[in-house]
């Protein structure tokens, strides 16, 4: 039996076992079964300073279906336990998108039909719930988010069998990272350090400048929200390849979140940051300062929205940003109620960004 095998057989046996001790509360024991699973969310994240990452705390939920309004929720989470295992024992793989249509179907009778599930939302709820369950990552159940993050320069990923060179066209093309990373290895690495931005358009534009060549870098986007796979890499290239890792985003409440996910993680992913965080990454930018040090001019600047101002004076709040260089940023957005996109530089010249504003900042933490 190879490894992965017995480390599916594991999970199956792992999700036998929920099911089965539901059975023996109803059946056998003639009580409600409940589901005991961690509680995710920002009233059961805590900031590790040791770790310098966000971790979950000790507070459960219990799923149990003691009440009408309950059932639905209990129902769902063990119909995705069973497709999950069901698609290991068929050794097969699915978006989560994909589960979602496997387990989708009607409940009531004819004059109270509705689907199961009211949204795609509910069903990657019940994912996460299995996670939270048997303490394993979704992709151990070879089930996968749609492939958003880009990698571009000198290194090379092993698929399968198939050897995936990312510099070949890196100057005009990226590859998509792929989102069964579990099946990836990274063969080989040439570049000095890897830089980070926000969004695949501004990647783009750095990647044509020539930027890779002459920097000699590992060019990533997680286009927009990083998915998993994209963090994975980033901490494999920073620990494993002891690469120093840059992280640009849009200089407003949002994109400084994102940037974030990299360094210290999300709330929503607590349970998973030791696999996710990279706390060594380096955020550079987007600043809320730099639209006034760059000159952006005023017309390329965006006015903050109420939402936007909510999120910041949220933000001020978390003991994980309570650094002076965090909450002066953030006070200064808060005076300015100014935003801005990295895009913004290209009122400076399209290679302002790859020539001028990233290069500068690189070499003011060390890393060209």
């Amino acid at each position: 039996m190879t490894m992965q095998n017995k480390r599916h057989q594991e999970i199956v046996t792992k999700i036998k076992k929920i099911m089965k001790n539901v059975s023996t509360d109803l059946i056998e024991l003639h009580k409600i079964p409940v589901l005991d699973l961690p509680k995710v969310g920002y009233d059961n994240t805590l900031w590790s300073k040791e770790k310098k990452m966000l971790t979950i705390g000790d507070k459960t939920v219990k799923i149990s279906p003691d009440t009408i309004k309950k059932i639905p929720t209990f129902s769902q989470y063990l119909v995705m336990a069973n497709a999950i295992r069901r698609l290991i024992e068929e050794d097969m793989e699915s978006t989560i998108r994909g589960m979602y249509y496997a387990t989708l179907s009607t409940v009531g009778d004819e004059k109270n039909k509705e689907k199961f599930w009211k949204n795609q939302d509910n069903s990657d709820d019940a994912i996460k719930a299995i996670e939270l369950l048997t303490k394993i990552p979704r992709e151990e159940f070879s089930v996968t988010s749609k492939p958003k993050g880009m990698i571009s320069g000198p290194i090379k990923l092993r698929v399968g069998g198939d050897l995936i060179d990312c510099s070949l066209g890196s100057r005009a093309t990226s590859q998509l990272i792929p989102t069964n990373i579990l099946d990836v290895e990274i063969e080989d690495v040439k570049a000095d350090f890897v830089m980070v931005v926000e969004k695949d358009t501004v990647l783009n534009n750095i990647r044509k400048s020539g930027f890779i060549q002459k920097y000699n870098a590992i060019l990533m986007t997680g286009s927009g929200e990083p998915d998993r796979a994209t963090r994975i890499m980033v901490k494999m290239l920073s620990e494993k390849w002891k690469k120093p890792v840059a992280v640009f985003a849009d200089a407003d409440p949002w994109g400084l979140g994102i940037a974030l996910r990299y360094k210290i993680g999300s709330e929503s992913l607590s349970y998973d940051s030791e696999r996710l965080v990279t706390p060594d990454v380096k955020i550079l930018g987007m600043m809320f300062s730099d639209i006034y040090d760059y000159n952006i001019p005023e017309v390329a600047r965006l006015s903050a929205s109420d939402e936007d101002i909510n999120r910041a004076n949220d933000m001020k709040k978390k003991p994980w940003l309570q650094d002076k260089q965090w909450q002066k940023e953030l006070n200064l957005f808060l005076k300015t109620k100014e935003k801005c996109e990295l895009d913004a530089f290209f009122k400076h010249g399209f290679k302002y960004l790859a020539e001028v504003y990233i290069p500068t900042k690189l070499r003011q933490v060390g890393i060209i």
